[in-house]
């Protein structure tokens, strides 16, 4: 079966997107990787479009490595901007496993999404037990955690991270017992009140150039603990940057950032 796809990114964090609204798609765990390699059409994530009662499409996220993901903020501005075009209309909603998202699309073409109130209780992080989710020592670092549709842990540290700590450390945190679902991983410099420079271990993707939802729980944590003076921060990764604004507890955290379309294409599919 010919099935045709749209190659997107959002920040250089890039996305095989499949519309299986109109054509039913089922992809096995061997095909998501197969696809997701960089030898073949190659991605960080990969999407499936989905029919929903409750928004105007189910958004299903894989990892790289076939794993269920349960939010992607660069995904999501990717597919707002399909909905978008197709409803002729500068908002949309879309759901996704961590409920449903809004989007808009501003006046400079840019893309804002509410991503939800974040979660910081050690049971909805996950943690494997009770403990304080805000003090997590690992492998020499200290990290906060919260969910932002998926986990995070974050460490604030003072100078840029290596490439050996960083290779080293990401994936040892990730696949941590204390997570048993495992985590992203983000290590944030703090360059001012309106930047913070991050570098981030996806969980089930390994390092990639920027990830929406690690943008929001950097900028959430360095809100709540008043390590900036700001409720708007610029979170800058290798791809670009996105602005991240949070007034605190019970309020939604809003993603503001661009998207790009690569290519459409057909494949096949056994």
């Amino acid at each position: 079966m010919r099935v045709p796809f749209v190659k997107m990114n959002g920040l250089g964090n890039d996305f095989i997107i499949f519309d299986a609204r109109h054509q039913k798609i089922e992809l096995s765990t061997s095909e998501i990787k197969r696809l997701s390699n960089r030898k073949n059409i190659g991605c960080d994530q990969l999407v499936v479009l989905e029919e929903s009662n409750k928004a105007d499409c189910l958004m299903v996220i894989y990892n790289s490595d076939g794993s269920l993901s349960g939010a992607c903020g660069n995904a999501t501005r990717c597919v707002a901007s399909i909905l978008f075009t197709e409803n002729n209309s500068n908002e949309a909603k879309i759901e996704t496993e961590a409920g449903i998202l809004n989007c808009l699309q501003t006046q400079d073409n840019l893309i804002s999404v509410h991503m939800g109130i974040p979660k910081f209780e050690w049971q909805e992080i996950p943690l494997q037990e009770k403990n304080n989710s805000q003090e997590i020592h690992l492998h020499g670092f200290k990290f906060c955690c919260v969910n932002v549709g998926n986990p995070h842990a974050v460490t604030f540290v003072e100078k840029a991270i290596s490439d050996k700590e960083f290779f080293e450390i990401g994936p040892k945190v990730e696949t941590d017992k204390i997570f048993p679902k495992k985590t992203n991983v983000e290590f944030a410099q703090i360059l001012s009140d309106n930047l913070i420079e991050v570098r981030v271990w996806e969980r089930g993707a390994g390092e990639t150039l920027a990830c929406g939802s690690g943008a929001c729980a950097v900028g959430i944590l360095a809100i709540k603990h008043k390590l900036i003076n700001s409720n708007k921060i610029t979170v800058r990764f290798k791809g670009g940057d996105l602005i991240i604004e949070w007034n605190g507890k019970n309020s939604s955290v809003i993603m503001t950032g661009g998207f790009e379309k690569i290519f459409d294409g057909l494949i096949e599919i056994n």
